[in-house]
């Protein structure tokens, strides 16, 4: 078997303030299988090991820094922490997320062009709402993150495939299809995109494609919604530059969330773009009536992020998942039969592993849930014709132990072997 490669940049963003010790900074002991099991359900059978989730593992919460940031919270700003909030967000992590992007990106951001939202779901939901009208297509990758897909189908739009490889999306195969859409009377307006350590391939888009794609972007005047959600978890170096960064002219709408990077509980990100779009998302009917995006949770964030709790906490991040993908990559390396294929993450949360020929993912996971594992199938990663994800099976490696990763391959192993 022949791993495909994926290289990263170097750079690292360091943020020189580190108060909490090792300890303090999980604030839990490590769970048991039964922790796992009772989170949520795998969608398998009832105690199946769920290899479903991309989610944070909850034995690397800060718990111990989150009581005391919500405690200053509400100490120090009761009546800003408990009202109603600003249609921006909160101030205070406002500009901390500002300073945040010059510091480690170079990128400068006005305050209208930054807008804190309930997490990148409810984000994309609204930018969808509200940026296109019935009929109209947005493009998304082939594969692609089934949850988004499914967000982007609440609205009477068409959905159109292209299609990636190991370096991103294939941008001759998207100039391709937004001339045939443009040539047969459709409207494309939207592109919907995860350019680094996407979900569920774990590809990062090159530099060069990331170019091709806003050169595209401003032939078509199209939208780009950039999923920038694993940005900050890169094991050998950050991905290139954003899309938004590279985008002069603003045509981009950079998502990114604290649920990755700090806890899914809070229901807290944000949505970067030009002060004229994110003016429209401003005046959304949901933003008026809601009074800013969750202010508990954005003044309890804000709290730690003046601690200067964040960075570190990222870096204990890195540490723990890159360790974790290299299990993984051990035991596949160890126990995988000949004609599986596999990549190795920059970053992220996802490994996508590719099949023989002769082997469907449905039938592995048919197998699979009968010896206590449970995955998601490829065919649910595909918009338009889910058939092209016959031989895929998207591996995440964030949520449960290192020693249950490798019985977890370990038995997909010996299922793929055993089937004919």
């Amino acid at each position: 078997m022949v791993p495909w490669l994926f290289l990263t940049m170097p750079g690292l963003c360091y943020n020189a303030v580190m108060t909490a010790s090792s300890h303090d900074l999980h604030g839990t002991t490590p769970g048991s299988e039964q922790d796992y099991a009772d989170i949520q359900g795998g969608g398998g059978p009832s105690g199946a090991l769920p290899l479903v989730y991309g989610h944070v593992d909850p034995n690397v919460f800060p718990i111990g820094q989150l009581q005391e940031a919500s405690r200053l919270a509400i100490s120090e700003r009761a009546q800003q922490t408990l009202n109603y909030g600003p249609s921006l967000g909160n101030a205070t992590l406002r500009t901390f997320l500002r300073t945040r992007f010059a510091r480690c990106e170079g990128l400068a951001l006005e305050p209208s062009e930054l807008l804190l939202t309930a997490g990148v779901s409810s984000a994309l939901d609204m930018v969808v709402r509200v940026f296109t009208q019935p009929g109209d297509t947005v493009l998304v990758e082939a594969p692609s993150y089934h949850d988004a897909l499914t967000i982007i189908r609440d609205y009477p739009v068409r959905l159109a495939s292209v299609p990636l490889d190991d370096q991103g999306l294939l941008t001759d195969a998207l100039a391709e299809r937004l001339e045939h859409l443009v040539r047969t009377g459709e409207r494309p307006v939207m592109l919907y995109t995860i350019p680094s350590f996407q979900n569920p391939s774990g590809f990062t888009m090159s530099a060069v494609r990331r170019d091709q794609v806003i050169d595209l972007a401003a032939q078509y005047r199209l939208l780009i919604v950039e999923d920038d959600v694993y940005r900050d978890l890169y094991f050998e170096g950050p991905p290139p530059e954003s899309l938004f960064a590279l985008d002069d002219d603003r045509t981009t709408i950079r998502l990114g969330s604290f649920s990755k990077v700090l806890a899914p509980g809070l229901r807290l990100g944000w949505a970067m773009g030009s002060a004229e779009r994110i003016e429209r998302l401003v005046n959304s009917g949901l933003i008026q009536s809601g009074g800013g995006a969750n202010p508990f949770s954005a003044a309890t964030v804000a709290a730690f992020c003046e601690q200067g709790w964040l960075d570190p906490h990222i870096e204990q991040l890195q540490r723990v998942y890159r360790q974790r993908r290299d299990v993984v990559l051990g035991a596949l390396e160890d126990h995988m039969p000949r004609g599986v294929r596999w990549n190795r993450p920059g970053g992220g949360f996802f490994i996508w592993l590719e099949l023989p020929e002769s082997v469907s993912s449905r039938a592995v996971l048919q197998t699979a849930e009968r010896h206590g594992i449970t995955f998601i199938a490829g065919p649910s990663f595909y918009a338009e014709n889910p058939t092209d994800g016959e031989r895929y099976i998207r591996l995440p490696f964030s949520f449960v132990p290192p020693h249950e990763l490798v019985r977890a391959v370990g038995v997909l192993a010996e299922t793929i072997g055993d089937l004919p």
